[in-house]
This record gives structure tokens, sequence and C-alpha cells, in this order.
């Protein structure tokens, strides 16, 4: 009888020193890696909050950044663009690589789109200025941004503008 007590006490002993300990880090910020989605899954969360704005008619804007004028400095630029977009981003915020060293993008979930011109306008504002702010203006200038609203509401058969198929 002692014997199967010890080794329950033992048991017990061992799940407690096994359990999870707090980290110690619980104040450390998130590296900018950490932050930014890779392009296979930033892709994957668009077609989810497509799906689902599509289904519930809760719209989202998608904001691309691209830098591909600054022959092949492009990359770093974007890199530098997404450290400022995730430090500003909100929680319900996405912010990723649309394609992977090329263009950089934000999901801009939960807004509410009455006078959609006008919150893309003060997204873009607020995006021009902060990277204007981080970059200077003339680095900032040269990241080219593109705003989509989604679900759709323009008919691609009266349209003559045209889109990424992936979008």
């Amino acid at each position: 009888m002692e014997n199967t007590h010890s080794k329950i006490a033992t048991t017990t002993e061992t799940a407690r020193t096994a359990s999870p300990q707090p980290s110690r880090h619980k104040d450390r910020k998130p590296s900018l890696a950490e932050l930014v989605l890779p392009e296979n899954i930033f892709h994957s969360q668009l077609t989810k909050e497509r799906r689902r704005a599509d289904r519930s008619r809760k719209p989202f804007v998608l904001m691309l950044l691209d830098a591909h004028l600054q022959n092949g400095s492009a990359a770093g630029i974007l890199q530098e663009a997404l450290a400022v977009l995730a430090a500003s981003k909100r929680e319900t915020d996405l912010v990723g690589w649309y394609k992977e060293g090329a263009i950089a993008g934000v999901i801009f979930t939960e807004v509410n789109v009455n006078g959609e011109h006008a919150i893309m306008k003060m997204l873009r504002g607020r995006t021009e200025n902060a990277l204007s702010q981080r970059l200077g203006p003339g680095m900032a200038a040269s990241i080219a941004i593109s705003m989509h609203v989604f679900p759709e509401s323009w008919d691609p058969q009266q349209s003559s503008w045209a889109t990424d198929s992936k979008l």
C-alpha cells in the first residue's frame, strides 16, 4: 500500500514540475518576422476574408504596396514599410507579403465602408503619413499604394478597370 502511495506522490510531483512555467518574456514584443505573414499564409487569409465578405456582405479593405520601380531595392523598402504597418495596425488587421519581396499587403477587417471613398482616403492618408515619417518623404513617395474593397460592388462586365485574378 505504501508503494502505491509513493508512486502516486511521485507522479503528481512529476506532473507539477512538467507543467509549463509562466513565460519570463511576457512583455517581449514580437519580431517583425512574427508579425508579417508569408505569402502563402497571407493569400490563405485573403481567400478566407473574401469568402466571409461575400457570404456576410461585411466588407474589408485590401491595401497593396508596391515599390517595383526602385530597381532592386524594392524588397528593402517594403521591409521598412511592413515594419511601419505592423507597428500601427489594429489587432484585427493582417499584414503580410502579397508577393514575397515585391508587394506587401494589409487586410483591414471590420471596416465600415459607408462612403467607400472616404474610408479608403483615410486609410491611404494615414499609411502615407506613417510611411513618410518613418522612411522620409522621398522613399515613401516611391511606394505605389492601391486599395481594393471586398465584397466587390462593381460589375466586372461593365468596368474597364483590370484587376489581379488572385484578388
